[in-house]
């Protein structure tokens, strides 16, 4: 997650720090969330008898919806991917009830993120790049180093302010 007093001079504050998962000692209940296989850390096998879950299995979607909802109060949440894989399930697990405390969050693959347009409302899945085209509305976005947690996604805005809309419509 984000540590606002922790963060490297002329780093943002917004932008999402991301540490190698720690064993919580204290859960009751181990989930380990993966994208793939290759997303999982050996920590894995520390973990005393963990959930995990793979997200190429093709039951992935019901079975994590089934855990995150089923989850009791001691559980605790790994989540290991790329950017846009484990905002989208940190969101999920949010929305399900786990608490920010009961999860942590690994990139563990560089990969896709996710990017919020703001001129039409589009949460979009990207590649790194720091100019892209919005899917929807088709205006040129520019990637800003702001982060939100709430959306899971980074800022996209006009890149070219005096053409705005230079592609909507054309």
């Amino acid at each position: 997650m984000t540590d606002r007093h922790n963060t490297a001079p002329g780093r943002l504050h917004s932008l999402p720090r991301y540490r190698q998962p720690l064993p919580r000692e204290a859960a009751t209940r181990h989930i380990v969330v993966m994208q793939s296989a290759a997303a999982c850390a050996s920590f894995v096998g520390e973990l005393e008898q963990p959930l995990v879950l793979n997200g190429e299995n093709t039951d992935f979607a019901q079975r994590l919806h089934r855990v995150l909802v089923n989850a009791t109060v001691g559980s605790h949440l790994y989540i290991m991917g790329d950017e846009a894989f484990i905002w989208r399930i940190h969101g999920q697990a949010r929305s399900a009830g786990l608490e920010d405390d009961e999860i942590d969050i690994t990139r563990s693959i560089c990969g896709a993120r996710r990017v919020y347009c703001v001129h039409c409302g589009l949460t979009q899945t990207a590649g790194p790049e720091s100019v892209l085209t919005c899917v929807d509305c088709e205006v040129g976005l520019e990637v800003r180093a702001h982060f939100s947690q709430r959306l899971g996604a980074y800022l996209g805005v006009c890149a070219n302010p005096d053409r705005p809309h230079a592609g909507a419509g054309s």
